[in-house]
């Protein structure tokens, strides 16, 4: 039987991909066509409809049981209380899980726990958790397990988990299979955000040196057990033989690697990768008639943004972007639209807030049109007429590089001499990760999107003003004291429309101030061969493999 092979070579010379073979196919029209645009419950049910009878149709067989998913990037550590980024996210939930968790509408779900409640006072939630269930390493899940992480946060105040559990009063362990997670003060996001804290077992964080462990090893009770790890290379993944609910078919699962947007297209289209993720937008016309692929698109919550350093200074002691003026005439500069269908193909919208119109309490801004006369003369007041030299970070990826880029051409209208620093995301999320004294970030093209699918979680980490780093990722360093009580505020709050209030205030007030060039909201596109069964998302297109198959010869 032929076998896919998994190269740390990343099939780096396949920078010409193979011509798309068939005819036209409805599914993929179906799917495609709904690129920018918004999609209806019939739309969803035809292109699911659709999709089911491509892959009735095709006679493509997997000829293993082992399943490869491309990806552009890789995951900067596998211990899930350090990792934090999408792609880290993406791969260690399929080895570790949560108390509970989203459905593909946003609801939120049982999963390590069957049942929760809340206390009148909105203080205390209570779960009660699944029994039987065992860890990795054979230890069992009880609520001794939940207080354990509690504590590992409370220990170490560097891990991303201590984001999680900093509004927290205390953990309660009632028995042996009953957990009560009491807050400092009520917090209508908590529901939301325990689906981000990821329970390992308590033998592993207990080691001396945890995170080198968890860097190679596996302690969660996921459906799959890690088994090989190389950095920039790939993550595999074996079969959970004693998961606790219905699992994956396939013997493993390997994350790879694979940077170039050609070599991924190729791969899928050859069969050597079964899945990729992101599908390059200029490529989806060579693999959309394919009768043996199926694309995937849904809106997403991703957000793409320049974060606009306000404490960096030029070497004569100015401080450019400390100027709202300068910061408005970014975003004058720069075209919305063009960047969509120049960098994304159409496959992209114009941003219209500070997040995604996908997150509850959306509020709706009016978006910066293009006014080169208007951004030359706010650069004019400011001081800046002849305009500066700026570094921009950008992860080393095909689609970042070419979004970076084009930033640096709409900046040159306005005498802003942009240089584009690319480097590895684990290079990038080291020197973003810099407190203020030491960092030399000036300006960061990024994106973020909020696990947790709620406002709070799509601004806090990233504009509030506790949140510089380490403790966060406002490397704008951008302080706003009421934005900051606006966030606050809205967290204790119970009242639909005085949440909805206080989130709409504090967008405006951001979307005015301009910590950022906005750049815009992606669609995201996945594509897998018709003999992939199982595969479920969640909301924003995150792939969840949890019981993934493979139709074989």
């Amino acid at each position: 039987m032929r076998k896919k092979i998994v190269s740390i070579a990343l099939a780096g010379a396949m920078v010409l991909s193979l011509a798309a073979c068939g005819g036209g196919d409805k599914a993929a029209e179906s799917t495609t066509a709904q690129a920018a645009g918004e999609t209806t419950t019939a739309d969803a049910a035809a292109v699911k409809e659709s999709k089911a009878a491509k892959q009735e149709a095709s006679t493509a067989k997997s000829p293993d049981n082992d399943i490869v998913i491309a990806l552009q990037a890789d995951a900067t550590h596998l211990d899930p209380h350090v990792s934090s980024n999408g792609v880290s996210n993406q791969i260690t939930n399929e080895m570790y899980e949560t108390l509970l968790t989203f459905d593909e509408d946003t609801n939120v779900v049982p999963l390590l726990a069957k049942e929760w409640s809340v206390s009148e006072d909105g203080k205390s939630y209570t779960f009660v958790l699944n029994e039987g269930i065992k860890f990795h390493d054979g230890e069992p899940f009880n609520a001794e397990s939940v207080r354990a992480v509690y504590d590992r946060g409370l220990k170490d105040s560097s891990l991303t988990l201590q984001r999680t559990i900093n509004a927290w009063e205390d953990v309660v362990v009632d028995s042996e299979y009953q957990v009560t997670i009491k807050l400092k003060e009520p917090n209508n996001t908590f529901i939301n955000k325990i689906t981000q804290f990821r329970i390992v077992s308590p033998k592993a964080m207990a080691m001396e040196n945890a995170s080198d462990y968890l860097a190679k090893n596996s302690a969660g009770t996921g459906p799959f057990v890690l088994s090989e790890r190389v950095d920039g290379g790939y993550t595999k993944m074996v079969r959970n033989e004693n998961y606790w609910q219905e699992g994956p078919s396939v013997d493993s699962l390997t994350f790879q690697v694979v940077p170039e947007d050609a070599a991924r297209i190729a791969m899928l289209q050859t069969g050597e990768a079964d899945v990729i993720f992101p599908v390059p937008t200029t490529d989806v016309s060579q693999i959309e008639n394919d009768p043996s692929i199926i694309i995937d698109v849904a809106p997403a919550t991703t957000y793409r943004y320049v974060t606009l350093n306000t404490e960096w200074a030029l070497p004569d002691g100015r401080k450019p972007f400390a100027d709202k003026r300068v910061r408005q005439a970014f975003n004058y500069a720069f075209d919305s639209e063009a960047y969509a269908k120049v960098v994304f193909n159409g496959y992209a919208k114009e941003p219209t807030s500070i997040f995604s119109d996908s997150i509850r309490f959306y509020a709706e801004q009016t978006p910066y049109k293009p006014d080169l006369e208007k951004a030359k003369a706010l650069m004019k007041e400011a001081g800046f007429e002849d305009g500066f030299d700026v570094e921009l970070i950008v992860d080393n990826t095909t689609i970042e590089q070419k979004g970076a880029v084009f930033v640096q051409q709409q900046l040159s209208q306005i005498n802003v001499n942009v240089k584009v620093l690319p480097n590895e995301s684990t290079a990038n999320a080291e020197k973003t990760s810099a407190p203020l004294e030491d960092t030399t970030v000036q300006m960061w093209y990024v994106n973020w999107a909020s696990g947790s699918y709620e406002a709070d979680g799509s601004m806090r980490n990233i504009l509030h003003g506790e949140k510089f780093p380490p403790e966060g990722y406002n490397t704008a360093f951008w302080n706003n004291e009421e934005f900051n009580q606006l966030l606050d505020d809205a967290l204790k709050m119970t009242d639909d429309a005085q949440i909805a209030e206080a989130y709409a205030k504090a967008q405006a007030i951001a979307w005015e101030e301009c910590p950022w060039i906005f750049l815009g909201n992606d669609n995201t596109i996945n594509a897998y061969k018709t003999y992939v069964t199982g595969l479920q998302y969640k909301p924003g297109g995150t792939m969840v493999f949890r019981t993934v198959g493979l139709d074989h010869e």
